[in-house]
């Protein structure tokens, strides 16, 4: 009940400037794909895209992420790797800037009870572009993400064929110089529905909702979105739920 308590008030907080913001709107598509494939010992490489459409006022990004995790345990594992994104310039002839990141995650998970409840600290060291024109800048950030997963199985299991509510919300503070933005400069919240399709794969449906903070006046840009995930993962590693 703890886990639970913690996320409302995260959603509850989070949903507090999306309502002094601009955009939000209909729904847009996210997809993502994900794969957790055995190393040597008890490491793994992770590998991931994604692909973020665009609404109005936030634009549309794509990105590939490559990571070596070590599973310390079943409910905890440390990662570090590296993500190259192309983030839409919002231009008519579809040009892109790149963005280079390295990051460093710790991932630990509580599976024992009928809630499962997994935390997710990851920082992350970025050079962005506007525009392909101008110069890299160096924005580093730190990234803190609350999951919980709910067995909708007897017992609270989850079996191959079982369906499982998820929620999460997920806080960014920048780090670098934030030239009149929040530190707080961007909040991720979702739920949906997922289902175990084999002791290896997850699949989930999710309604997320995005808000970022822009300028010195705090005026939070927003966007929905239906994100469908894709997650193959070690079957002894399906406890963290790291769809």
């Amino acid at each position: 009940m703890k886990h639970l308590f913690l996320l409302l008030l995260a959603l509850l907080c989070a949903s507090g400037p999306a309502a002094y913001g601009q955009g939000g709107g209909a729904p847009v598509g996210w997809v993502k794909l994900s794969l957790d494939s055995p190393l040597r010992g008890h490491w793994s490489l992770y590998s991931e895209v994604e692909s973020r459409q665009s609404n109005a006022l936030l634009t549309a990004q794509h990105l590939g992420r490559v990571g070596f995790r070590l599973h310390v345990g079943p409910s905890f594992s440390l990662t570090t790797g590296y993500v190259l994104a192309a983030n839409d310039c919002g231009r008519p002839n579809g040009a892109t800037a790149p963005e280079h990141r390295f990051y460093q995650e710790v991932a630990i998970a509580d599976a024992t009870g009928p809630v499962r409840a997994s935390h997710r600290l990851r920082a992350e060291e970025r050079w962005l572009r506007s525009s392909p024109e101008t110069a890299f800048r160096f924005a580093p950030r730190l990234r803190y993400q609350l999951r919980l997963v709910v067995p909708l199985h007897s017992g609270g299991q989850l079996p191959v064929g079982s369906l499982f509510i998820v929620a999460a919300d997920e806080v960014f503070a920048g780090l670098g110089r934030q030239e009149g933005r929040s530190f707080l400069e961007e909040n991720r919240a979702s739920a949906g529905l997922g289902y175990r399709a084999s002791r290896r794969t997850m699949l989930e449906m999710s309604y997320l909702h995005q808000s970022q903070a822009a300028g010195a006046a705090g005026m939070a840009l927003s966007r929905n979105a239906v994100q469908l995930s894709v997650a193959v993962a070690l079957p002894t590693h399906v406890a963290l739920v790291r769809l």
